[in-house]
């Protein structure tokens, strides 16, 4: 991604399509719908995924979830991270390669676009080497246009899972300037998106994304991974060395494709590199030129250390098992806890300052602020009452108390 002179070299692969990618490219469109519906979708009278910053909860799949839940909270985590070690060490850069948001949208939105305007990776190459003129300029400006309603698109997307398309569409959009911190929101993570993708681009996954140097630590010798086969591949000949030296060569005819198909720029043929995000762009390319020239497909190809060392593959090691169960542990903790959450969630609070009075006639007087949270998508009535000592009274501002689906009241209580 260097250039000789140290400067920085924008890629423009080739896109080669193949069995992977056509995979991608599917769980990329699915991936799209999922974002933009889930605010959309409601169940339970809310939108299917939402956080609600404001009212302090979270809607998601019709439960309702407070800052209270946090073993909730704490087991998701865990096993999100669980998860994250599992699927690299096991698997490597899955994520990277096929749903990463990153390489999704930059492979499969932002890179067609500049496609359709500005031509294959060589005329785009050419058009950046060419002086400013009329054509250069309206191109460039409509990529950068098209670039920034995208963008928006996104961003808009992403604001509505904290606010809500309805209150987006009725109240921010209607009445701009009495939500400008909002509307601020939507321009600050637009722009972050534009310049992700519109100028950072491969830099994201090279320089800035701790994923990537993460995935050394979590790798192993039967850890999955695209790489090539170099007792197979060397020494490397073109078509043309072959046909004029003769000799003994590998599969590898040294045609670079593998190369100029890369999103970050990889020559895989090196070996192992922290660059490359597993998108298998360079089997796709590999595995058509065996087929044209009557070699066996798999040169460069999804496989382990010990593989291609001559050993075979190793699912079930020590690492695997302790992850799994880990995993049982931390999903099966946080399956437990929602089911088994409580309807309501009840919390006495002190309601002055003093701790008790002494009342005239000898009584001791507890000023109490009872906070009674509905986590059930219906309406709950509760019932306050003392129950020890017999000779106890119970003053209640409101009784019984009835709390809406999924909101919180308060009652004070002597």
């Amino acid at each position: 991604s260097l250039s000789a002179d140290g400067k920085r070299k924008f890629m423009h692969p080739v896109v080669r399509p193949g069995r992977f990618w056509k995979i991608r490219q599917a769980i990329a469109y699915g991936l799209y719908v999922l974002f933009f519906a889930l605010p959309l979708i409601t169940v339970g009278g809310h939108p299917a995924v939402q956080f609600d910053i404001e009212a302090r909860h979270s809607h998601i799949f019709g439960g309702t979830f407070y800052p209270t839940d946090s073993l909730i909270l704490v087991a998701l985590g865990f096993g999100v991270i669980v998860t994250v070690f599992f699927v690299g060490s096991t698997f490597g850069r899955l994520w990277c390669g096929y749903a990463c948001p990153q390489t999704v949208y930059m492979e499969f939105v932002f890179r067609p676009i500049e496609t359709w305007l500005e031509g294959r990776p060589a005329q785009q190459v050419r058009l950046n080497l060419a002086p400013w003129g009329p054509r250069k300029l309206a191109l460039k400006t409509a990529k950068w246009l098209l670039f920034a309603l995208v963008a928006l698109a996104l961003s808009t997307s992403f604001v509505t899972y904290f606010v809500g398309w309805n209150r987006l569409a009725h109240e921010v959009l209607a009445r701009p300037l009495e939500h400008g911190g909002t509307l601020g929101v939507v321009a600050f993570v637009a722009a972050a998106i534009l310049f992700d993708f519109g100028w950072f681009r491969d830099q994201m996954c090279t320089l800035a994304c701790p994923y990537g140097r993460l995935q050394n630590v979590m790798a192993d010798p039967d850890t999955i991974l695209v790489a090539y086969d170099e007792k197979r591949g060397e020494p490397r000949a073109t078509q043309k060395q072959r046909h004029d030296q003769g000799g003994a060569h590998g599969d590898c005819i040294d045609c670079r494709l593998c190369v100029t198909t890369c999103p970050t720029g990889v020559d895989i043929r090196r070996g192992l590199q922290l660059e490359c995000i597993g998108c298998a762009q360079c089997i796709d390319a590999c595995d058509k030129v065996m087929v044209r020239t009557g070699r066996a497909p798999g040169l460069i190809r999804s496989t382990s250390e010990r593989e291609l060392e001559g050993g075979a593959r190793r699912f079930w090691r020590p690492r695997v098992v302790v992850y799994l169960a880990l995993l049982t542990l931390a999903w099966g903790t946080l399956a437990g806890l929602v089911v088994t959450r409580e309807d309501a969630l009840v919390e006495v609070l002190r309601g002055g300052r003093e701790p008790y009075r002494l009342l005239p006639q000898g009584e001791v007087a507890n000023q109490q602020r009872i906070r009674i949270t509905n986590q059930l998508p219906e309406a709950q009535s509760f019932t306050v009452s003392v129950l020890a000592p017999p000779e106890a009274q119970l003053v209640l501002s409101e009784s019984p108390v009835r709390v809406p689906p999924a909101e919180l009241a308060a009652i004070n209580a002597v």
